[in-house]
């Protein structure tokens, strides 16, 4: 007799195996959002070049619930590489590292500097509003001290200095990146 949480596990399984079918499916499409007016489409480009609007997503629609909605095929491959990659590490014996068990080291780079670049650019203010929606950011001295305070620090040159400033640095600026990629195609 089979118990709720084997059951439950049997459930998920079923479900990552047919996410990973569709994602294997859709190998080489690009979703994109594509304005019409007040309204957004989620547009995909597949691998033999067709474009098809997936959803129609209206002006009422939240930043987050965009992003989400527009990324959700990037995301779902990049959570299977995750999962593909913890099962090998399992596989071979290796654990696989909790972020409280990770062990960075300082990189090489002027962080500080690369930050302060970053905080000039009016694109870096829009994806800030997004982590911190406490107002409108309209100059880098703003995009500044959003950016501390969302790294939890009182000055950029601890991004030189302190590793767990340098790595949340670098997740950000990630997140940024994919986040930019998203919104300008």
């Amino acid at each position: 007799m089979m118990t709720p949480a084997q059951a439950d596990r049997d459930r998920e399984k079923a479900r990552l195996t047919r996410i990973a079918m569709i994602a294997d499916r859709c190998n080489g499409d690009n979703w994109e959002i594509d304005a019409d007016g007040k309204q957004r489409h989620v547009v995909a480009t597949r691998s033999t070049g067709d474009r098809v609007i997936l959803c129609t997503i209206y002006e009422d629609a939240l930043p987050d619930e965009v992003d989400l909605i527009s990324g959700a095929l990037s995301d779902a491959i990049l959570f299977l590489s995750l999962r593909r990659r913890a099962i090998a590490a399992l596989k071979n014996g290796q654990s696989v590292p909790l972020d409280s068990q990770q062990h960075y080291q300082l990189r090489d780079g002027d962080f500080a500097a690369n930050a302060a670049m970053l905080c000039a650019e009016p694109l870096f203010h829009r994806f800030l509003e997004r982590r911190d929606q406490t107002r409108a950011i309209h100059n880098k001295d703003h995009a500044d001290t959003v950016l501390k305070k969302l790294l939890g620090i009182t000055s950029k040159t601890q991004l030189n200095r302190e590793e767990r400033a340098q790595t949340a640095f670098i997740d950000l600026r990630t997140d940024f990146e994919i986040w930019a990629k998203r919104v300008s195609t």
